[in-house]
Parts: C-alpha cells; structure tokens; sequence
C-alpha cells in the first residue's frame, strides 16, 4: 500500500523528488527538471523563505478532496 500523506489544509505533502501527472515546470527553475522541486504547484519554504525537503502540492487535482484511496494519512 502507498500511503499519501496530507497537510492540515488538504494539500499532499511531496519530496524534492516526487513527480506526478499533473508536473509543470516552474517559471523560475533554470533546469526544469521533471521532479516536484521544479514545478510550479509545489512549494517548498516556509513563512521565513527557508527551503525544505518536503513541500506542498497545490494542485487541486492531488489535494485529499480529490484523493480517495486507502492509506491516506493526515498529519497537521
């Protein structure tokens, strides 16, 4: 089972090197590398613009609304 894991607003939580149906390339990535890093929906700073390894997804398509499945875990 894969288990998806979701912020308290719903977005799916993503690392640097995930990559779905829905990547686009970010208007600034100098190399638009097919991973979540460089795409546009997904964020990886906090309030203070320091930048993790795990970010959001905020694209509607993957937000928990829109997943149903088993394993689906939400952490706040």
């Amino acid at each position: 089972m894969n288990s998806k894991r979701f912020n308290e607003k719903g977005q799916l939580i993503v690392g640097e090197n995930f990559c779905c149906e829905h990547w686009e390339p970010d208007d600034g990535a100098l190399v638009p590398m097919k991973e979540c890093w460089c795409c546009k929906w997904a964020s990886f700073k906090t309030d203070s613009n320091d930048h993790m390894s795990e970010g959001v997804c905020g694209y509607v398509g993957n937000g928990i609304d829109a997943v149903q499945e088993d394993g689906v875990t939400v952490i706040s």
